[in-house]
């Protein structure tokens, strides 16, 4: 009855919540037909539509979080880096608010936020609609938890194979890690966007150097004990904060944000009293909140402005609207709208695809195509499909020029290619993916692996191109790495029970003798 009772109250709230919010975006939409006169109000009504779809996004994964943490995770990445400064400013500037979230009118910030609302609210459609096709998999999970998991008699020999490429590979990968890091200290953060630089990196350590992100991946997707992750973790924990220091902090957050996905998938797999407890849930909070400030922090001296210790709060506060700066891309999008050639821009939700077909060595042969190398001047501005040059040169040409950047959202490359229609059907997309992460560890470990290579782009696709994820997941180096593990797995497997029967026979017959 209990159970009942608790699911009454959720459909409840849920019909109310997204109810309500369904009703003020329809509401905002008719006010801004009606009469340009009633632009602002139609912006604050869509504005207060965004706030409640997330309370009732947010209150509603909550119910089963563990099978819902991924896209709680998305769903909070995407609140901080669209949505962040314009909450912000509608909370303790709005007296501001063209002016600090940089609208030309209430008209095209009405239009913005309904573009990112829509979003949100299609990824959650789509999420929910696609659980049909992963049902079975989240009762295994639920009824079984460990016995869910369904993995070959190769696994453990795959594991001791990844961790050696890891060992190996990671000497090559540090020193190239080292190298970028230099480099920006040499020439400074914006410096290295706006300079050529000129690689001093052997071919043979950059190709080694390219097998440790996979190696780390299938580790993991053999699912190994905590003593076993031990050393590994270790490893890839220096580099995680030897990243930090190139000043690109996406890659430290991505990768921490794919590691605690990864254990609170594994959590459910878990009994109950194995679980982890709500101590230990409210210390990681707490590191979080913590890691942000020390993020703020680094974005501060990053700037060049030195090391600046504020107040707690206020760079908590500065953190969230500076990293909401993605909402800058939608708004200027909205902005710029007849600015752009709409009979070719669909070639900018597509730009990952032509990126890798000009620079894989291949295909670049095959068709000669000419590498593309991303510089910020005016003729690599002048031919490119990559919507982070155009419009930032678009707005801002002297900003552009200097190193500084907007970057790009999958909002945005969506809308500038298909409109309205394009936001919903790349946003479902994402929905089903997520649904999909949700069962994740399920599947076989080359799935696992590269899903955990995917969840790295996904959970940063709201300031990503849509489609990086594709080129990262499917990767010609990363599948051939996954055919030779296998093969290799294979070959040890037999070799070593070939090795060991003419000396099991040996024993036997000494045995006997004896």
């Amino acid at each position: 009855m209990s159970a009942d009772r608790l699911n009454a109250k959720n459909m409840f709230r849920n019909t109310v919540l997204f109810g309500a919010a369904l009703t003020l975006m329809v509401v905002s939409c008719l006010m801004t037909i009606v009469s340009n006169a009633w632009d602002e109000k139609a912006a604050c009504m869509m504005f207060a539509a965004n706030v409640v779809l997330n309370a009732a996004i947010i209150l509603d994964l909550f119910r089963n979080i563990r099978r819902d943490f991924p896209l709680l995770v998305f769903t909070l990445s995407y609140d901080l880096l669209l949505c962040g400064r314009v909450y912000s400013v509608f909370f303790r500037n709005y007296d501001k608010v063209l002016s600090y979230l940089e609208a030309d009118s209430f008209y095209n910030l009405y239009l913005a936020l309904a573009v990112v609302t829509m979003a949100l609210l299609a990824v959650y459609t789509a999420y929910r609609l696609a659980a049909p096709l992963f049902l079975k998999r989240e009762k295994a999970i639920a009824g079984k938890g460990w016995g869910a998991v369904t993995q070959g008699p190769l696994v453990p020999m795959i594991r001791q194979i990844s961790v050696v490429v890891l060992f190996f590979s990671s000497a090559a990968f540090f020193y190239v890690l080292f190298q970028t890091v230099l480099y920006v200290f040499e020439h400074g953060y914006l410096g290295s966007y706006v300079m050529k630089a000129e690689s001093s990196v052997p071919s043979v350590i950059s190709r080694l150097s390219g097998f440790f992100a996979p190696s780390f991946a299938v580790f993991l997707a053999t699912l190994p004990s905590k003593k076993q992750m031990r050393v590994p973790l270790v490893l890839y924990g220096a580099y995680m904060l030897t990243s930090l220091f190139t000043g690109r902090r996406n890659t430290f957050v991505c990768e921490a944000l794919m590691l605690a996905i990864y254990f609170v998938l594994r959590t459910a797999l878990a009994k109950k009293e194995k679980r982890m407890s709500r101590k230990k849930v409210w210390l990681l909070v707490l590191v979080c909140i913590a890691g942000a400030y020390v993020l703020q922090v680094m974005a501060t001296v990053r700037s060049g402005s030195g090391l600046q210790l504020t107040g707690f709060f206020s760079s908590i506060s500065n953190f969230i609207y500076s990293q909401g700066a993605s909402f800058r891309v939608v708004i200027q999008t909205v902005n710029c709208w007849n600015r752009f050639d709409h009979q070719t821009a669909y070639q900018f939700l597509f730009y990952p695809f032509e990126k890798y077909a000009h620079n894989n060595s291949l295909l670049r042969s095959v068709f000669g195509f000419s590498p593309i190398v991303e510089v910020q001047n005016i003729p690599f501005v002048s031919t490119t499909h990559n919507f982070a040059h155009v419009i930032t040169f678009m707005v801002d040409p002297s900003r552009y020029l200097t190193g500084g950047g907007f970057g790009t959202s999958f909002v945005a490359e969506a809308y500038v290619a298909f409109g309205m229609a394009g936001v919903v059907a790349v946003s479902a997309m994402i929905g089903v993916m997520f649904r999909f992460f949700s069962s994740v560890l399920t599947r076989n470990w080359v799935v696992l692996a590269m899903s955990l290579i995917a969840l790295k782009d996904f959970v940063y696709i709201p300031r990503n191109f849509a489609f990086s994820w594709v080129i990262d997941v499917f990767s010609l180096t990363y599948l051939a790495y996954y055919i030779a593990v296998y093969f290799a797995a294979l070959f040890l497997v037999w070799f070593g029970s070939h090795i060991r029967a003419p000396r099991d026979a040996l024993l036997e017959e000494r045995e006997e003798s004896a």
